[in-house]
């Protein structure tokens, strides 16, 4: 089957992904008056992660007049037991408040109480500092962002699947798509700035839009660029449904009065393990709670949220987070941890850039900002504060630059590469997707071992069947796919490579985090003859590790 050429399109600045990160960029790029186009291999600005989220953001300044930029900043390097970039994690948290107030200027309304936004507190933060939509979801920030970046002039092009990043002598010349209806797009940038989310559909159960597959991190690797973290990987301790598809936010419900959380046999769980639930970070919530689970007989051990004592009146305060049914009458839930968030990445410096000049990333799609655990609401911080600034770079460099290389000629090789991939027979994609889904689930989880971990990267390197793909729609879901396989690679070669247990990756054969060896981060790069893996030191000018 033949792809469609579609007329090509010129931009300044091309933003990938339409979330969070994606909008903020992009709005920013058409206020300095940057022809900016945002393309989204969905519908704009939702199903993403932003949209599917809680709407909850960390950022000092709001709350306690003794919290400030530093103390967050420390708190997300405790927390990320100092593998983050420091320098980044300044950033963020001296941003993060000035971008509250200008979400407030695009209409995105607040829960307020007295005319100010109502702040709470979270594990692993010091103070309370957690602003939130009214309606305590993403919709609340994604509508308003939408309607700014129509306002800046930023054009939209949906249902768009990047399949390759353009370059001409190390700099960023474009980029090629696809479309479900055969549509061959290409398109003549200055700068592109990545914003596609992280990975957490390469596993089974994940509460993660469906596109998070990836993308955006092997089309940097592709064109040369680093991607470190790839073993950091954060599971949400405490999700319903049979994919752990509907979270319910443990840090707003054990700290209610005569909530419990507790296995089939009736004990409380955080008793049991002398843990404190004001405290407990979401990394050693999910591994005690799969502890629980794979200490019983068969591995049957239920984990239940109980919420029979909570109080009408609490729970009128919680609306907005509590399940439809307990309002029905049913009061107890079965939970279980679910993949949620992705501290690995692309590498960039503090302002966004990659190694390759004119590319850019921001939000779940870089790694640096969280470490070796993120911590509860960083993750939309991160997301409009570095969102921002990446969208100010790219935009400068762009309107200060000439004319993009040519790219007639790396277009054409990209479009013959895709119509090779077409095939009547072979097996489904969706379903080699499931089986790469259920090897990552059951052997590179929250619990890890060198035996599993080397027979989920033995299966992923192969062979693998040749896929079916007899039209346009099958040919991206290849394409996504082949990036799955290639992030998951990396994920099992450093979960193996790293024998020590830190923040959210616990080797259940190396349960101690080690300092004196570890205090690294794993990096891969794009070599001659394949993927190549090295050490690098992380650098600790601002926070130094702690005695605990």
């Amino acid at each position: 089957m033949m792809l469609k050429p579609q007329e090509m399109l010129k931009c300044d600045v091309l933003v990938i992904g339409s979330g969070g990160a994606g909008l903020r960029a992009a709005i920013v790029a058409g206020l300095k008056n940057a022809n900016t186009l945002l393309v989204s291999k969905s519908r704009i600005g939702h199903p993403t992660n932003t949209y599917m989220s809680k709407a909850i953001i960390a950022a000092s300044g709001w709350g306690m007049p003794e919290d400030n930029k530093n103390v967050h900043m420390v708190d997300t390097i405790k927390g990320g037991r100092y593998l983050n970039d420091q320098a980044k994690v300044a950033m963020l948290a001296e941003r993060a408040g000035s971008e509250v107030a200008f979400l407030k200027e695009c209409g995105v309304n607040f829960e307020l109480e007295e005319g100010k936004p109502v702040v709470v507190k979270i594990p692993g933060h010091h103070y309370p500092r957690h602003v939130h939509g009214e309606n305590w979801t993403g919709s609340d920030l994604i509508k308003p962002l939408r309607s700014r970046a129509e306002a800046a002039g930023v054009r939209f092009e949906e249902h768009v699947f990047i399949t390759r990043l353009l370059t001409s002598d190390g700099k960023i010349s474009g980029a090629t798509g696809v479309t479900a209806d055969g549509n061959f797009i290409v398109i003549q940038a200055k700068a592109v700035v990545l914003a596609t989310g992280g990975y957490a559909q390469i596993y089974l159960n994940t509460n993660n839009a469906a596109g998070i597959t990836g993308d955006g991190l092997v089309l940097a690797f592709d064109v040369g660029v680093a991607l470190k973290d790839m073993e950091f990987v954060q599971f949400y301790p405490t999700a319903m449904g049979k994919r752990g598809s509907r979270l319910l936010l443990y840090e707003r419900m054990l700290v209610q009065k005569g909530v419990v959380l507790k296995n089939s046999d009736g004990e409380d769980i955080l008793k049991k393990n002398d843990s404190d639930p004001t405290t407990i970070t979401r990394d050693q919530l999910a591994q005690l709670i799969i502890k629980e689970i794979k200490d019983s007989p068969e591995g049957k051990q239920r984990i239940i949220m109980d919420l029979e004592s909570l109080s009408e009146h609490t729970a009128k305060e919680l609306t907005q987070l509590l399940p439809p049914v307990w309002w029905k009458g049913q009061k107890t839930y079965d939970v279980v941890p679910t993949t949620h968030f992705c501290m690995g990445g692309i590498e960039t410096d503090k302002w966004g850039a990659s190694s390759v000049g004119g590319l850019f990333a921001a939000g779940e799609a870089t790694a640096g900002a969280h470490g070796a655990n993120r911590l509860g609401g960083n993750a939309l911080a991160e997301v409009f504060s570095l969102g921002s600034l990446v969208g100010e770079k790219a935009a400068d460099l762009a309107m200060n630059i000439g004319s993009p290389f040519p790219i007639k000629e790396a277009a054409d090789d990209e479009k013959n590469r895709l119509e090779r991939q077409m095939s009547e027979v072979g097996e489904s994609p969706r379903q080699l997707i499931q089986e790469l889904k259920a090897q990552m689930w059951n052997n590179v989880g929250i619990s890890r071992e060198k035996n599993e971990l080397e027979k989920a990267l033995e299966y992923i390197q192969g062979p693998w069947p040749r896929a079916a793909v007899e039209n346009p729609a099958e040919l991206i879901r290849l394409l996504e796919l082949q990036n799955m396989r290639i992030v998951a690679e990396m994920v099992c070669k450093a979960a193996l490579k790293r024998t020590e247990s830190r923040g959210a990756h616990f080797r259940v054969d190396y349960p101690d985090e080690d300092n004196s060896r570890w205090l690294k981060n794993i990096v891969f790069r794009k070599g001659e003859v394949g993927m190549e893996v090295e050490t690098t030191t992380v650098c600790q000018d601002l926070v130094k590790p702690q005695r605990e």
